[in-house]
Order: structure tokens, then C-alpha cells, then sequence
């Protein structure tokens, strides 16, 4: 894939922590925008994680399917 140059507006403070962040990783802006990028990327993909997970541990249906999982796993040890 072919990297796509993409040019943004900072102001005074965000050119300033743009710099003060690539120093203290030791990379150019143009990598700290990357990581910036990828690490609010991860976070949103772990925050919609737990956001299912919250669904998931509201939802009466699912909490019926794992005591019947759970009814099974205690038949298969009696066995």
C-alpha cells in the first residue's frame, strides 16, 4: 500500500506536544502521529469491548445460557 500524505492545522499547544511527545519516544512527528493514531485506535477497540461485555452481563438471556452451559458441564462431571 502506498502511504497516503495527509496534512493537518496544529495550533500553537498540539505543534507543542507533538514535539515534546516524538522526543520522548525518540521518533519524528510524522511516527508519533502514527502511534497516536494506532494507541486511540486500540483504545476504542478495548472500550467497545467492554461495552459489549456490559451488554452481555445485563442481558437475562445470557445469563439463562450459562447456567444451562453450566447445568451441562456439572451432568458431563458427574459422569
Amino acid at each position: 500500500m502506498t502511504p497516503k500524505t495527509i496534512s493537518f492545522r496544529t495550533d500553537s499547544e498540539t505543534h507543542r506536544e507533538l514535539e515534546v511527545l516524538a522526543q520522548l519516544r525518540d521518533v519524528t512527528a510524522s511516527d508519533a502521529i502514527r502511534l497516536a493514531i494506532h494507541e486511540a485506535y486500540v483504545r476504542e477497540q478495548y472500550r467497545q469491548a467492554a461495552a459489549e461485555l456490559a451488554e452481555w452481563r445485563n442481558d437475562p438471556a445470557y445469563h439463562q445460557e450459562l447456567a444451562e452451559a453450566q447445568a451441562d458441564m456439572d451432568d458431563l462431571r458427574a459422569w
